[in-house]
């Protein structure tokens, strides 16, 4: 049996990225996923991809800006698979490089209410089902943009670090549910990255002990399987780098 056999998973921003391939390694380990992102036909493309594998995936358009459309999908999600176990929110806007001096309200505005306050909101839809489910995980992405205080990033930073704030604050809250609320910090390169930036790809190599940035299928999905699986249970409010080591505490 599959660690999440009967498991029902939301993954937002799932139509790219680090998003579409935790999506994807879910799917593979037996959870019921319901991906969702503004691109429908890369969400499209990746359930055939999955159903095509043997997976069960199910994809909803969303604008995470958007408190209805959020609503929407966890409705869909529950009436289509009868309830959440697992939510993984990793949509997340405003990630130009712009110096502190050109963050705007505007521009700080989109980093916070596509970040922080719809992983909250998807949180709060969410939170009937994950009590209910007696086993419900919350992972949620930050950013060592956020932790280091990369310069050209701080709506980007500021949003990510809220992120871990509520996490934490689930964790306390929501523990005596059964419910576990985590975040990972991924530094990860996508096949696009490494074709399209490789001295930034080398520079992060060389910051690493192991000489390599890893990849999402390999590399961040033990431990995302993991800390939706039952072998999480007892890990909660913490913060975990997969970094190849470039930091050393979190």
């Amino acid at each position: 049996m599959k660690k999440l056999e009967n498991r029902v998973a939301i993954v937002t921003g799932a139509s790219s990225g680090v998003g579409r391939g935790v999506a994807k390694i879910l799917a593979e380990n037996g959870a019921k996923v319901c991906v969702c992102a503004r691109r429908m036909e890369m969400l499209e493309s990746l359930t055939q991809e999955v159903r095509e594998a043997g997976g069960e995936m199910f994809p909803v358009a969303c604008d995470v800006m958007e408190p209805d459309q959020i609503h929407n999908v966890v409705t869909q999600c529950v009436e289509r698979y009868g309830g959440v176990d697992i939510l993984v929110n990793l949509a997340q806007g405003a990630m130009q490089d712009r110096p502190l001096e050109e963050t705007d309200a505007e521009y700080s505005l989109l980093a916070f209410k596509s970040g922080a306050l719809a992983s909250l909101l998807f949180m709060q839809e969410c939170f009937p089902y994950l009590k209910k489910s007696g086993h419900g995980r919350i992972i949620n992405t930050a950013s060592a943009a956020g932790y280091d205080g990369s310069p050209g990033f701080g709506a980007y930073g500021m949003a990510k670090e809220a992120i871990r704030a509520i996490t934490r604050t689930a964790a306390n809250e929501w523990g005596q549910y059964g419910i576990t609320a985590n975040v990972f910090l991924p530094i990860i390169a996508t096949d696009f990255f490494r074709e399209t930036q490789p001295a930034a790809l080398k520079s992060l190599e060389s910051k690493t002990p192991l000489h390599r940035i890893g990849t999402t299928e390999k590399d961040c999905a033990p431990l995302i399987v993991f800390l939706a699986s039952d072998d999480g249970g007892y890990l909660t409010g913490q913060s975990y780098m997969v970094d190849g080591g470039i930091h050393k505490h979190c």
